[in-house]
C-alpha cells in the first residue's frame, strides 16, 4: 500500500474511534494524549432494590428475594406491601394492589425542586413516599405531585381519582397536562371473551384521540383481574404486560388460560393516565361432555334412528302387520 494509502486509513480509523464513546483506546500516541473513556449516568443503571417474599411482579414476571429494579420498570404489589429502597432518594412503599412506575432524574440548579428527584407514574393503587435527599414529582389520574425535599406523604389512584396524605413537608398538587386518549376493542371485535381451558387467544385494544384517530406509539398496560391464566407479549410473560401501539394505535398481547374453569377480567390501561377499558374473560374447563364428546353421541343416535327406519321397511316389504318397535342398538367392546 502506498503511503497515501496508509495515510488515509490511519486518518479513517482515527475518526472512527472519534466517534465511539463507550471504549477507551490507548494503541496509538495519539489516543494516549486523548483518551476516549465511558461516561455513564446514574439514571440509566439501578436505581433500587427490592427485597420481597412474593406478591411482586416486575415488567409482569414474578419477582422473588432481593432484586434490583431499573427505572421505567412496571412494579405490581400483588397481596402485599412492597418495599422499594432508593438510596439516597428515599423509601417507597406500594400498598399491596399498587401498579406503579418509578423512575430518577437530574433537575437543573436553578429548578424549584432541583437536584436529584424521584419520578413515580401511579397505575392504580396507592404509595407511601418518604423521600431523603430529593424532591419528588409523582402523576395519579390526570393529577401531578411534586414534593419538596425530605417529604413524606401518600399518594395513589383510586376510583379515577388522585388522592393524597401530606405527612410532612410540602406537596403540591396541579393538573397534568396530558393527550384525551380513548381506549376500547377494535371495531368488529367484542368485549368479554370466552376461551378453552389452556388455550391462548390474542386481546387487543385500540388507542385513539379525542377525535377517533388512532395513537400509535403509545404504552398500554394490561392486568389480570383474578381467574388464574397468564399474558405474554414476545419473550414476556406474567400477570401485568406493558405493550406500545402499533400504526394502527392497536396494542396486542396474547391470553392463555390455566387449566381450570372460572371468570376473571383483563383491564387495559393507557399509561401515566386513568383512561382504561375492561374485558371479561371466562374459562371453560375441559369435562365429559366437551365438543367432541357431543359429536359422538349425535352420530350415535343418529345411527340409531337410521337403523329403525330400515327396519320397519324391511318388515313392511314381507307383509308382517305386526308392528316392530325397534330399541337402543347394542354395542359390544372387542
Amino acid at each position: 500500500m502506498t503511503r497515501h494509502g496508509l495515510l488515509a486509513v490511519s486518518i479513517g480509523l482515527a475518526l472512527i474511534a472519534s466517534l465511539i464513546p463507550n471504549r477507551t483506546l490507548a494503541a496509538s500516541r495519539w489516543e494516549d494524549q486523548n483518551p476516549i473513556r465511558l461516561y455513564a449516568r446514574a439514571t440509566f443503571g439501578p436505581i433500587g432494590v427490592i427485597h420481597s417474599l412474593g406478591g411482586l411482579s416486575i415488567n409482569g414476571r414474578a419477582a422473588h428475594g432481593e432484586q434490583l429494579i431499573w427505572g421505567g420498570e412496571l412494579l405490581r404489589a400483588s397481596n402485599a406491601n412492597i418495599v422499594v429502597e432508593l438510596n439516597p432518594l428515599g423509601r417507597v412503599t406500594l400498598k399491596s394492589g399498587a401498579i406503579a412506575k418509578l423512575s430518577r432524574a437530574r433537575s437543573a440548579k436553578d429548578d424549584n425542586i432541583g437536584g436529584d428527584v424521584l419520578i413515580a407514574s401511579i397505575v392504580t393503587g396507592e404509595i407511601d413516599v418518604r423521600l431523603g435527599d430529593a424532591a419528588a414529582y409523582v402523576e395519579a389520574s390526570g393529577s401531578a405531585f411534586t414534593a419538596s425535599r425530605g417529604a413524606s406523604f401518600r399518594v395513589g389512584a383510586r376510583d379515577g381519582r388522585a388522592i393524597l396524605n401530606t405527612i410532612s413537608g410540602t406537596v403540591n398538587e396541579t393538573q397534568a397536562a396530558q393527550p384525551q386518549y380513548r381506549i376500547r376493542p377494535p371495531v368488529g371485535q367484542g368485549g368479554d371473551i370466552s376461551v378453552k381451558a389452556r388455550a391462548t387467544r390474542q386481546i387487543q385494544m385500540q388507542v385513539t384521540d379525542e377525535n377517533d384517530r388512532p395513537r400509535p406509539d403509545v404504552p398500554v398496560i394490561f392486568a389480570l383481574g383474578g381467574g388464574g391464566g397468564s399474558l405474554g407479549s414476545g419473550a414476556a410473560a406474567g400477570s401485568t404486560i406493558t405493550v406500545t401501539t402499533n400504526a394502527q394505535g392497536i396494542a396486542t398481547v396474547s391470553f392463555t388460560a390455566g387449566p381450570n374453569g372460572g371468570s376473571g377480567s383483563i383491564t387495559a390501561t393507557v399509561a401515566g393516565t386513568n383512561v382504561s377499558a375492561t374485558v371479561g374473560v371466562t374459562t371453560v374447563a375441559a369435562g365429559f361432555f366437551t365438543g367432541t364428546t357431543i359429536g359422538i353421541i349425535a352420530g350415535i343416535a343418529a345411527a340409531g334412528a337410521v337403523a329403525t327406519v330400515v327396519a320397519v321397511k324391511k318388515s313392511q316389504g314381507n307383509n308382517n302387520t305386526e308392528p316392530i318397535v325397534a330399541g337402543p342398538p347394542i354395542i359390544t367392546p372387542k
